[in-house]
């Protein structure tokens, strides 16, 4: 029987709760957030766990002569800047214990990564499987279960929900280029706590920068350190990027 036949409310108790509860589970439904926990799959190359491991201790040690002895000559920077060791200290200045690189790879090398194919990987995950359907400059996403959201953009304010690798929206887009001062947070939307924040300790931005490392005759290397551009990432043109 149609609750609504020709235009008369004639709906039963019984219909009428069984509506009531179907717009009640779309309402939750729909303040769900998305989620992009890492990839479950095979462990990365030993070789390139090696290599990971080493430029970690790098990084820790803020030894800018060491990382630049990792890149070839080839060595992208950024996706328009330049290539190669001099564009790099260029850019980022790395003979400074205080230049920004140290904070944004020491964050990198904490979020786990993505093997676009036996020969290239990325890190972070974030970008590869992040929904097409979304736009990277208006969300971040958590990179662990239980990342406390605040009231204020204090670490001790006053706790009002959590994330578990949730993907949530910015109340403001980010700019271009995407960097995040070490220890700031983030004013998010969320569904059902409403405007909060989040340190940018516990999340990903997926149009941030990304390391990227290629297998060469036999051998990782890094390859490039760079963020998102309108334009698709030219070394993963060669590449096919598997589902999942």
């Amino acid at each position: 029987m149609s609750c609504f036949p020709e235009g008369r409310p004639l709906c039963s108790r019984r219909n009428w709760m069984f509506l009531a509860s179907g717009l009640t589970l779309k309402l939750a439904h729909a303040e769900e957030l998305r989620r992009l926990p890492p990839p479950e799959g095979k462990s990365p190359d030993p070789r390139l766990a090696d290599l990971i491991g080493h430029m970690r201790k790098i990084v820790s040690s803020h030894d800018g002569a060491a990382l630049e002895a990792m890149m070839s000559p080839t060595f992208r920077v950024e996706f328009d800047v330049g290539k190669g060791p001099a564009s790099f200290r260029r850019q980022w200045r790395p003979e400074s214990p205080g230049s920004a690189v140290w904070s944004i790879l020491q964050h990198l090398l904490e979020i786990p990564g993505y093997l676009y194919s036996d020969t290239l990987f990325a890190v972070p995950y974030v970008f590869a499987r992040f929904p097409f359907d979304m736009n990277p400059l208006q969300y971040v996403v958590a990179i662990k279960s239980q990342v406390p959201l605040f009231a204020q953009p204090k670490s001790d304010a006053r706790r009002v929900g959590s994330l578990d690798y949730s993907i949530v929206p910015l109340v403001r887009p980010s700019p271009l280029p995407v960097i995040f001062p070490a220890g700031s947070f983030l004013e998010v939307q969320h569904p059902t706590a409403g405007r909060c924040f989040v340190s940018s300790a516990d999340i990903c931005h997926p149009a941030g920068h990304r390391l990227f490392f290629e297998k060469r005759a036999g051998r990782w290397r890094w390859i490039s350190l760079a963020a998102a551009t309108i334009e698709d990432p030219p070394d993963l043109k060669r590449h096919t990027v598997s589902a999942g």
